[in-house]
């Protein structure tokens, strides 16, 4: 893989992830305005977030190492299962518990914000590696 390759598929993850951030963005400046930091914390949003961070981190996985030809299966199929195990049903399972106990949990709160630190992580390590099997692959098609 060159450079290019690397740094586009970075660019591809900075876009994605841009919108996912999107809605933080929104909430955080309204959550200032009303000085309510405490708020912006305990809302939902990170567990939701990481939720779909770690869902489309699984869809690229999936998708590159489909496209890919030269793959180590065995590799991916741990990669999806620790995916699974340790980001996704965690996050659904905290996105869960914060909507049941209202934010009043501390620990299900900062929680939360850790899935979507590591589900950010992942997606643009994994992610971008995953982006670039996939540029490859579509660079080698015949036209």
């Amino acid at each position: 893989m060159n450079s290019n390759n690397h740094i586009d598929a970075w660019v591809i993850i900075l876009t994605e992830y841009l919108f996912i951030l999107l809605p933080f963005i929104v909430i955080g400046i309204v959550k200032t305005y009303s000085a309510d930091f405490r708020g912006f914390i305990e809302a939902p949003d990170w567990s939701f977030a990481a939720a779909i961070l770690f869902g489309q981190l699984l869809v690229k996985l999936v998708s590159g190492s489909l496209i890919h030809q030269k793959v180590i299966w065995q590799r991916v199929s741990l990669l999806i299962a620790l995916i699974l195990v340790f980001g996704l049903i965690p996050s659904l399972t905290t996105l869960t518990l914060i909507l049941i106990s209202e934010g009043k949990s501390s620990f299900v709160i900062y929680a939360q914000v850790f899935l979507f630190v590591v589900a950010s992580i992942l997606f643009f390590i994994l992610g971008s590696a995953a982006q670039s099997m996939i540029e490859n692959s579509e660079k080698k098609k015949p036209k």
